[in-house]
């Protein structure tokens, strides 16, 4: 039993319920309904702490009250609600997460903006590449077509260390890509199409352009191997990249 209480009170704990609430809880299961002053004395907590105690059980669900005389009597309430509580941080995790796809790639990334020009966003090394990546994926998750234009170049090789499931990702969201690979190297994959382009050996192509939405992504690397990339942000240039983009891929069929 005493195995299962320290149990327990290990679980709690790791859902950020205090020692001493875990405590007191786990005596109220023992002792069933009570007064503060029986509870403090099988506990050993102080009467203060554990009023403190049982009134933050209480507002968690764990602990239900009611007045006998003039005195209030303690119940602990079926270990159930524990699954209550772990469904509530659950959400809570998953509302965290959703904001935090909003609001991290833009503390990852330098923004500019002008007053009647593009949003342009700046990225660096792998953690920078990746935010680009999911950008490139959220945006086509609002498109009517889910789909995005590629010029590959061998710098794509390194695109996805930080964000290996990128394509995976993709292709279970229905995203389909053309790429237009520049040099030799790169697969089809599932929803997409590749044509290739030859890379003259008079120009080292070290940059990989993504054209997605109102967006166009070029990511480059650096002489010792530092990625960094810009995202800019303005429809009428992307509307051109991607004129360029339908040009160059019939030229290819």
């Amino acid at each position: 039993m005493k195995n299962d209480n320290n149990r327990l009170v290990s679980l709690l704990t790791e859902l950020d319920i205090s020692q001493n609430e875990a405590i007191t809880y786990s005596a109220l299961l023992q002792i069933e309904s009570t007064s503060i002053r029986k509870i403090a004395a099988f506990t050993g907590i102080n009467r203060g702490t554990t009023y403190d105690a049982l009134k933050k059980l209480v507002s968690t669900g764990l602990v239900s009250v009611k007045n006998q005389g003039k005195r209030e009597q303690y119940t602990a309430e079926s270990p159930e609600k524990i699954y209550d509580i772990i469904r509530e941080k659950r959400r809570d995790l998953l509302d965290a997460t959703t904001a935090a796809k909003d609001i991290i790639p833009d503390l990852l990334a330098r923004t500019t903006r002008t007053e009647t020009g593009p949003l342009v966003r700046y990225y660096e090394n792998g953690e920078g590449i990746a935010a680009i990546l999911k950008d490139v994926l959220q945006t086509c998750r609002t498109l009517p077509v889910p789909k995005y234009y590629a010029y590959s170049s061998p710098v794509r090789q390194y695109l996805y260390q930080e964000y290996p499931q990128f394509t995976e990702r993709r292709i279970k969201e229905g995203i389909e890509v053309k790429v237009i690979a520049v040099g030799e190297g790169g697969e089809e994959t599932d929803k997409s199409e590749r044509r290739w382009l030859p890379n003259p050996p008079e120009m080292n192509v070290t940059s990989y352009t993504i054209i997605y939405g109102p967006k166009v992504a070029v990511i480059s690397m650096s002489d010792d191997l530092t990625l960094y990339g810009v995202i800019i942000e303005d429809a009428g240039a992307t509307a051109l990249q991607q004129l360029a983009f339908e040009h160059i891929w019939n030229s290819l069929g």
